[in-house]
């Protein structure tokens, strides 16, 4: 296919979904208070965000980062490698391994290029990757430059990871074999089966183990330590790789682990760290105070799972599919693309802002919303989008029940019980 074939059919859909007027991308906010933002004049409760905190707005972290702007400047005016390496960024590095458990870390600019960097340094080609199938783009993308043997499990299937670790020993025992994995995954908010993998650490040792923990850090684990720490295997994993625009109200991302030579050489030859602009000040500076305060303030963790257990269960309550979610992403599983569509759409208009999730970011026919919740999301907030979802749901025809055959008094009795749970007004 030609690059204008290409773009032909990318435009025909944007032409399609634009036309019906349930186009939800690249939607410009006018102005965010965090659970809430301003969009078309309209302002609406934000439940697509992946600021798990709610410390983007937190006067501490916007303070800091405002005083840095005049320290620092804005930019750093060059790569870490040459001219804009900061005594920040070493301080930063140093809290990062000792937050999550490590004696080092790497930072870089963005999350996306930690994992393509790091990838593209630590796999060759003569190695083989052995791949949780539901794993972020960034690794797939990082892996692909390598030119390394992929291979794919099936999501959280730990059994299955085994044997292709072990077939990829006995078939290329010349070359390392790396497992990675999600810590959070991003679309379905599923836990990855951290424990499972990390006994197959502990019996072939000489594997590499490498996490991807963007949506654990801050989430799970003492004080936000991360998935690793949620489930005690820390010392078993060799690269922890973890991301600044979620629970860390900025942007970049880094990479720790106990080695500090293979750090080092990192370092030196990850090309997004060495062909990258430095981290700006103003987001370091951000990360640092996120970690003074989720030091001092574990509990803020502690109201981040109080507000999604509540709502994880009421998504139950008024019969909606969210799959295996154990973590603030919860998807709500609408079926068609459109549906999707058209349901995100009918979210804006009732006051909701929440996007759809379609192929290839999901399975096909599995299109689905996603939604996300903060710590600072008031009672008084979920309350009013419990009652829009548990309206909508009847409308479209997305709960459990509207799925069977046959749903007829049933369906209705559950909605009727939901809504005695949800019934709720926005104050």
């Amino acid at each position: 296919m030609t690059l204008r074939q290409r773009c032909d059919h990318v435009n025909a859909l944007y032409s399609s979904i634009s036309a019906q007027g349930i186009n939800p991308y690249f939607r410009p906010i006018a102005k965010t208070w965090g659970t809430e933002v301003e969009v078309e004049g309209r302002r609406l409760i934000m439940i697509g965000s992946n600021d798990y905190l709610g410390l983007s707005h937190d006067p501490r972290v916007m303070d800091a980062s405002a005083k840095a702007v005049y320290e620092w400047g804005t930019g750093p005016g060059g790569s870490r490698f040459l001219s804009g390496n900061m005594v920040l960024h070493h301080q930063l590095e140093e809290r990062l391994a000792a937050f999550v458990g490590k004696r080092g870390a790497v930072v870089h600019v963005t999350g996306f290029s930690t994992n393509m960097g790091a990838l593209g340094v630590l796999v060759t080609p003569a190695d083989t990757v052995i791949c949780d199938r539901e794993n972020h783009a960034s690794i797939f993308e990082g892996i692909k430059n390598t030119r390394a043997r992929l291979v794919t499990f099936a999501h959280n299937d730990a059994a299955q990871a085994m044997q292709r670790v072990e077939a990829a020993k006995a078939s290329r025992p010349d070359g390392d074999v790396f497992l990675i994995t999600e810590g959070v995954f991003s679309m379905s908010g599923e836990l990855a089966v951290l424990d499972e993998l990390a006994a197959i650490k502990e019996a072939h040792p000489d594997i590499i183990f490498y996490l991807d923990d963007a949506h654990g850090l801050g989430v799970f684990g003492r004080g936000g330590r991360g998935a690793a720490d949620h489930f005690g295997i820390t010392d078993k994993v060799d690269f922890i790789m973890g991301t600044f625009s979620k629970s860390m109200a900025s942007i970049g991302g880094f990479i720790a682990a106990d080695d500090e030579d293979m750090l080092r050489y990192l370092r030196y030859q990850s090309r997004t760290q060495i062909f990258s602009a430095a981290l700006p000040a103003a987001n370091t500076v951000a990360v640092l105070t996120c970690l003074d305060i989720l030091e001092r303030e574990p509990e803020r963790v502690d109201r981040l799972h109080e507000v999604t257990m509540r709502m994880r269960q009421a998504y139950r309550d008024i019969g909606l599919r969210i799959g295996n979610s154990a973590s603030p992403i919860i998807p709500i599983i609408i079926g068609s693309d459109e549906k999707a569509f058209q349901f995100s759409r009918a979210l804006f208009e009732a006051g909701v802002f929440a996007l759809p999730a379609v192929y290839p970011a999901v399975p096909r026919g599995q299109a689905l919303i996603r939604t996300a919740y903060m710590s600072t999301h008031q009672d008084r907030q979920l309350d009013f989008v419990l009652t829009v979802l548990d309206r909508l749901a009847r409308e479209f025809g997305v709960r459990e029940c509207d799925m069977v055959a046959e749903p007829g008094q049933a369906c209705q009795d559950e909605a009727a019980e939901a809504a005695g749970k949800a019934k709720l007004s926005y104050l």
